[in-house]
């Protein structure tokens, strides 16, 4: 009897083994065929899900499907385009990226109250020396004066220039109150930081610092080259990181104050300087910057813009003057620069006025031949809502307004500058909008030809101690 029940034993563990072995055998197959499944209906997606031309989130058209030509394809390069196009425009991108994110945000390095994913560098650079520059009762402020045609500015009646306002004052900035004393959970990824203060996630750059002496030389050239019958201006605007970078972040964020004061001490005495860091720093309170972009909020680039207005001696609208119109949903660059979910996470408001009064603007492309006429503000996808200026950066703008003083403003400017042409419709009776990055004639004889007035050179701290700098003097000798 026993024997046989040992028997019977080996077989049952033989038959439960035979079982299991086909249960795994039946559970790898099935493992196969849901992968496999998964895997086929992703790559259907690929191909049958429609593929997006433009992401949002990262502020940019994605690549388009190449054109065929039988040089590019025996090249090699027509291949190349079509997997570069096939790569950049996945179905539902900026959900993946949106998932990516967040998924980003369980992760880096911990320090403290600071979370850290890329290379963490401290400002260890000395102070920028700078000296107040001299001014004297000769030294004084312009008035402007704008285009019209070059044969209406023949005519002695097109341009009209009134003498600047004496001045005496020392225009060496002085230190703003600042915002950030205060320790703050943050986030530093790649030249950005992301923080949080008073309820809201806010992405910062970093600043490197410079003397700007490039940008100060070029100026000094402008004023020399264009004589005393033309005012030129400067007017850098610090970013957001100025007013706002916690105290606990404040060693990798060097000094806008010490770049803009080293710039101005550079400045030859009919250049004049316009201190917008005083002015942005008393509204620092007031949402004068972007949280989630790098440029600021219309309503500071409008206390920049009043400053110079002072500065010109021309009539300048209240802001009350304007109808806001507000862009709600906003996530701009800091978010594609970063991939920050904090920042996706929180949006913001981006609230930009119209003014009131009659102008008409007119687009050229970089060589100022003729485009088309149209408004000033071109509508965006609310991600690309600080584009909607003019578009963009890379045309020439004319405006023509119904402010009849004679005065014919040029603005030389980066993507800053942008945000401040609304609310100088009110102030010229006609305006240049000129990027010195997009303009391919010689500056100097474009200024002359037009009869402009006026000259300001408006942009960030980046520019101006950075290499856009140097596009200063390309368009002034081109």
């Amino acid at each position: 009897m026993s024997d046989n029940n040992s028997e019977k034993d080996e077989i049952n563990k033989l038959y439960e083994k035979r079982k299991s072995s086909h249960k795994g055998s039946n559970a790898a197959l099935a493992n196969i065929i849901v992968t496999g499944g998964v895997f086929a209906l992703v790559t259907a997606g690929l191909y049958i899900f429609p593929r997006p031309a433009v992401s949002n989130i990262e502020n940019r058209t994605l690549a388009e499907f190449p054109e065929f030509s039988t040089e590019s394809f025996f090249s090699g390069e027509y291949t190349e385009q079509i997997s570069d196009w096939f790569n950049d425009t996945v179905p539902q991108r900026d959900t993946f990226k949106n998932l990516s994110a967040n998924m980003k945000n369980m992760m880096g390095i911990s320090s403290g109250d600071v979370k850290i994913s890329g290379t963490l560098t401290a400002i260890t650079q000395p102070a920028v020396t700078t000296k107040a520059p001299e001014t004297t009762p000769e030294q004084t402020e312009t008035q402007p004066a704008e285009q019209t045609t070059a044969a209406e500015n023949q005519s002695s009646e097109a341009t009209t220039t009134t003498p600047p306002v004496t001045t005496t004052e020392e225009v060496t900035t002085t230190e703003a109150p600042q915002y950030g004393e205060e320790i703050a959970d943050g986030v530093y990824t790649n030249g950005q930081i992301v923080v949080y203060q008073e309820g809201h996630w806010r992405g910062l750059s970093m600043f490197g610092g410079g003397t700007g002496e490039t940008y100060a030389k070029s100026l000094n050239a402008f004023k020399a080259d264009l004589g005393e019958d033309v005012n030129v201006y400067s007017m850098v605007v610090p970013t957001a990181g100025a007013y706002y970078t916690p105290a606990n972040f404040a060693q990798y964020n060097a000094s806008h104050l010490d770049s803009i004061n080293s710039i101005n001490s550079m400045l030859d005495e009919g250049v004049i300087a316009v201190d917008a860091y005083s002015v942005l720093g008393q509204h620092i309170t007031e949402p004068i910057y972007t949280r989630t972009d790098h440029h600021w909020q219309p309503l500071g680039a409008y206390y920049a813009a009043q400053t110079f207005a002072e500065a010109a001696g021309v009539d300048f609208a209240d802001i009350s003057a304007y109808t806001p119109v507000t862009v709600e949903g906003y996530v701009g660059t800091l978010y594609s620069f970063t991939e920050s979910a904090e920042l996706l996470n929180d949006p913001e408001d981006f609230v930009y006025y119209k003014p009131s009064n009659d102008y008409t603007c007119y687009y050229y492309d970089t060589a100022y031949n003729f485009d088309y006429d149209f408004p000033l503000f071109v509508g965006q996808p609310v991600s690309q809502s600080y584009s909607i200026f003019m578009g963009g950066d890379a045309k020439i703008v004319r405006i023509e307004t119904d402010c009849k003083n004679g005065r014919k403003l040029a603005i030389l400017k980066d993507s800053y500058g942008n945000a401040e042409v609304p609310f100088y419709t009110s102030s010229f009776e006609e305006i240049y909008v000129l990027d010195i990055r997009y303009f391919d004639l010689n500056a100097i004889d474009f200024i002359k030809e037009h009869g402009i007035t006026d000259v300001l050179f408006t942009m960030c701290t980046f520019s101006a101690v950075g290499p856009n700098a140097n596009n200063i003097d390309v368009i002034r000798t081109q």
